[in-house]
C-alpha cells in the first residue's frame, strides 16, 4: 500500500497516510525516470534506510555499482522549495545500461521484505 501524494510505502492493513491523510493506492503509476546526468538512472528514492540497507546488499552481490544521494535536502536537488527541515531520504541510481537490472532487484527486495515503513515520524 501507497500514499498517492507523498509515496510512502504501508504494510497491509492501513488504508490512510498517518501525514497526509489521504487513502492509501495498491500501486503508485510509474512515471518515466530521467537521467540525473548523462549516463546516471535513478532507480528508487526512500525514506527508510533498512530498504536502502536490503537494495545495497543485493546490488553488492549482484555486483552492480551504484551511487547514493542521501540527507535532509535531498528534495532541494530535485527543485522542490519546501520548507526545512526536511525528513532523511536517499536516491540510489546506477549507470544508465543497468538499470532494468538493477530495478529488477529493488522490486525483488521489496517483494521479499515488505513491508518498509514510511514514513517516518
Amino acid at each position: 500500500m501507497f500514499c498517492p501524494s507523498c509515496q510512502a510505502e504501508y504494510r497491509e492493513g492501513f488504508t490512510e497516510c498517518s501525514d497526509c491523510g489521504v487513502a492509501l493506492v495498491w500501486n503508485l503509476e510509474q512515471k518515466p525516470r530521467e537521467e540525473i546526468v548523462a549516463g546516471l538512472m535513478p532507480v528508487v528514492e526512500t525514506s527508510s534506510s533498512a530498504e536502502l540497507g536490503e537494495i545495497v546488499d543485493r546490488l553488492e552481490k549482484a555486483g552492480v555499482p551504484y551511487v547514493i544521494e542521501a540527507g535532509t535536502a535531498l528534495a532541494l536537488l530535485g527543485g522542490r522549495e519546501e520548507d526545512v527541515p526536511h525528513p532523511w531520504q536517499a536516491r540510489l541510481s546506477v549507470a544508465t545500461e543497468l538499470s532494468e537490472r538493477a530495478e529488477r532487484i529493488v522490486q525483488q527486495a521489496r517483494r521479499s521484505h515488505r513491508p518498509f515503513e514510511s514514513p517516518m515520524s
